[in-house]
């Protein structure tokens, strides 16, 4: 669970400012230049407010409005900065703004302003700030550095607990990009840091996406914090066990799930033709021109995660609009395409997949903890194809091939059942009594790792496992069983008929189960999901500025890294 303590021999470089710990040199020098950055930056409006009035008459009387000469010296340097940043906070508002702020519109309201309001004289906007774009981007790194400094502290100061870290694949146009986010409760929210983004290359392997994991986490956090990984499908969750524990993202896994059983030839070799036919019919039906907007309109529930991408969408979409279309194609007198649609067929298999899509979608909720729902969920769902799988006909045979598929593609770990007792609405009532003891179990593994690093302790020492000498061993034992003590105590209380805010609930339980509330905000900040509808977007505005050689990728690195984390 803990990653590889460093060597005995090297000790960590702690920043003197904020006690932030670096496992490389480099790393610490780069944050305290952040720290000085930041600490100048502030003092900028002070310098600004100390300025004799008279200065300002004499810039004005010295300067002419067309002057050509010295132009660049007639606006100072840290007025300069404060534009470029406030550059900086437009385009990240809206990245769309980097092709608007050299238009002329732009210009003449930016110009309007610098003569009316300008302490500096009145002077040509264009001749003193030159380029919007390049000025801004000159500034970039210096404001990447200030917000960078914010992101190290935040994560820094829960170290007491862990972090949840998504490394997942998005589809952007032709491209395909890794996002790595990093996950952690913050008093009563989850907060989440974009920490970088990668160009996929179908030559590399897991082991170099997990090294470039590594090395951007290395800026932000030490190697010790207890981490659980999210990715994907296409990064083998076995590489990054070897530094905390990795699980799949639960859309990627149920995406799976129904993939491998409607997938068209997987159908055909089960001689399954009707259902291939009514796929295709469900397809035809809602890619029509015009239909989907005039007439099928859109799901009521909320939009599934960008990973989400199945067959299921079409069916599911005819299904609930079913006689809205039927209405729509006797007016157009077609209804030779409702005749070929298996009303039935459709029905029970929408009655399949509709608790599947509706899964994913609460899975995905950003704004509250969703990992102690993954078990609950697959529960939910071998129920509901187990209790299917006694009917006859088509369905049947399908139900015991989405049983197999569930089975193989949406694995239970430990971290799930350990985040489900966390609920206290929940606590063990979704599993079979024979499980609990083994649940139990790690719970109180998890409890007693989490509790080699105090919540007292406020220096950020790392929590360097040392043999036990034999007084330390009897300790050891006496707080392993004060862990045990106090889950049976919690398992103990009645469940919650009300549905908690979890963050809350174990903000107010904090001194009566302190072992398990340290848990809680560790775990329950781990999403279910790794990929982000947000990212998706923001990484597509950026894109099309690299793609039109507006942004060098190391800037488009760092323009995304401001656009998800400023403030």
């Amino acid at each position: 669970m803990v990653s590889n303590p460093f060597p005995l021999l090297q000790k960590p470089y702690t920043c003197g400012a904020c006690g932030i710990q670096f496992q490389f040199y480099n790393n610490l020098l780069e944050h305290m230049q952040s720290h000085a950055a930041d600490n100048e930056n502030n003092t900028i409006p002070k310098q600004a407010k100390s300025l004799p009035a008279p200065t300002e008459e004499k810039w004005k009387k010295e300067t002419p409005r067309n002057s050509t000469n010295n132009v660049h010296k007639t606006l100072p340097e840290k007025e300069r900065q404060n534009i470029a940043e406030r550059l900086l906070k437009v385009m990240c508002a809206d990245l769309g703004a980097f092709t608007v702020m050299n238009g002329k519109d732009f210009l003449k309201l930016a110009q309007t302003l610098v003569d009316t309001g300008a302490r500096y004289g009145a002077f040509s906007v264009t001749e003193a700030l030159g380029n919007m774009n390049n000025l801004a981007l000159k500034h970039l790194p210096r404001m990447y550095n200030q917000v960078k400094v914010k992101v190290t502290c935040a994560l820094g100061s829960n170290v007491s607990y862990g972090i949840g870290v998504t490394c997942h694949s998005q589809n952007i146009g032709p491209d395909s990009y890794y996002i790595l986010t990093a996950y952690q409760a913050e008093g009563i929210q989850i907060k989440r840091y974009v920490l970088g983004i990668k160009e996929m290359d179908i030559r590399e392997n897991g082991e170099y996406i997990h090294q470039w994991v590594q090395n951007v986490l290395s800026e932000f956090v030490m190697s010790e914090i207890r981490t659980v990984y999210i990715t994907d499908c296409k990064v083998s969750s076995s590489v990054f066990t070897k530094s905390g524990t990795c699980l799949r993202c639960s859309a990627c896994a149920l995406n799976s799930v129904i993939q491998s059983v409607l997938n068209k030839r997987t159908l055909q070799a089960r001689s399954m033709h009707e259902v291939i036919e009514l796929l295709n019919v469900c397809e035809d039906l809602a890619g029509s021109t015009g239909l989907s907007r005039e007439t099928f309109g859109s799901l009521a529930e909320a939009p599934p995660p960008p990973c989400w991408n199945t067959v299921t969408d079409s069916l599911l979409l005819v299904h609930e609009r079913y006689e809205q279309i039927c209405e729509f194609y006797s007016r157009a007198k077609r209804m030779n395409q409702i005749q070929n649609l298996n009303k039935h067929l459709l029905s029970n298999l929408a009655a399949i997949l509709a608790p599947v899509k509706h899964a994913v979608v609460e899975l995905s909720n950003e704004s509250r903890p969703t990992l102690q729902l993954v078990l609950p969920t697959y529960v939910k769902l071998e129920k509901l194809f187990t209790s299917k799988a006694n009917d006859a006909g088509t369905i049947s045979k399908l139900c015991h091939l989405f049983l197999e598929a569930l089975k193989e593609n949406f694995k239970m770990e430990a971290i799930h059942k350990v985040a489900m007792i966390l609920d206290p609405q929940q606590k063990l009532r979704p599993v079979p009594p024979y499980q609990h003891e083994e649940i139990i179990s790690k719970v109180c593994e998890l409890i007693s790792e989490v509790g080699e690093l105090g919540a007292e302790e406020t220096d950020f020492e790392p929590p360097v496992k040392k043999p036990r000498l034999a007084g330390e061993a009897s300790k050891a034992v006496g707080e392993d069983e004060l862990g045990k003590n106090e889950v049976y105590g919690y398992l103990q209380e009645p469940l919650f008929h009300a549905t908690p805010d979890l963050f809350q609930y174990w903000s107010s339980v904090t001194k009566k189960h302190s072992r398990l509330a340290k848990l809680a905000f560790w775990l329950l900040a781990v999403p279910a999901i790794g990929a982000r509808s947000e990212c998706v977007t923001m990484c597509e505005q950026t894109l099309q500025m690299k793609r039109k050689r507006q942004l060098t990728p190391e800037e488009m690195n760092k323009l995304i890294f401001l656009r998800s984390n400023m403030p």
